[in-house]
């Protein structure tokens, strides 16, 4: 079954961290890249992703604050990106720094996201239906949920740096 990613907002990782640890999860290494939001109706999600050795267009489908990543196009770099964005009909992207670290758990991951080094967030990569669990295992039923894709939830807050394209 085809994982899902269901984000939250934290203050601190602190505590994810120490379960993470005491599970025995396995830690991935610190990646860094840069997203950049096509503006879309709605909350689907086409960006250009950007990272150390390669540039990646991504169609996401959300459903219920959840997210399905249903195209992956290689691109050459992020001119190149940001001209199939262009030549689809969009005019203006969102720009989005992401640090993030996943940890590999039972039959998904766990990302700790720090976005535009400022928002935290932990996003559950799993099936349908395992999120709930994962949830409660890690403590985020308090957490707020991330439904907006985080263009725009940056833009809500006033913190999204944007560009025509």
């Amino acid at each position: 079954m085809k994982n899902q990613e269901k984000k939250y907002r934290v203050d601190s990782f602190e505590e994810i961290l120490k379960l993470l640890d005491q599970k025995g999860a396995t830690r991935g290494k610190q990646k860094s890249s840069t997203h950049y939001y096509a503006e879309v109706e709605g909350n689907d999600v086409v960006k250009l992703v950007s990272k150390l050795d390669k540039n990646e267009i991504h169609v996401l489908k959300e459903t219920n604050g959840k997210f399905d990543l249903v195209e992956n196009i290689p691109v050459e770099n992020v001119e190149t990106g940001m001209e199939w964005l262009k030549n689809k009909g969009y005019k203006r992207v969102g720009k989005v720094k992401m640090v993030h670290v996943d940890y590999e758990y039972k039959n998904g991951l766990i990302g700790l996201y720090t976005i535009n080094d400022w928002l935290k967030s932990v996003i559950l990569d799993y099936p349908a239906g395992e999120h709930e669990k994962m949830e409660k295992e890690f403590r985020l039923e308090s957490a707020e949920i991330i439904k907006l894709p985080y263009n725009k939830y940056l833009e809500v807050a006033g913190k999204l740096q944007e560009k025509e394209i």
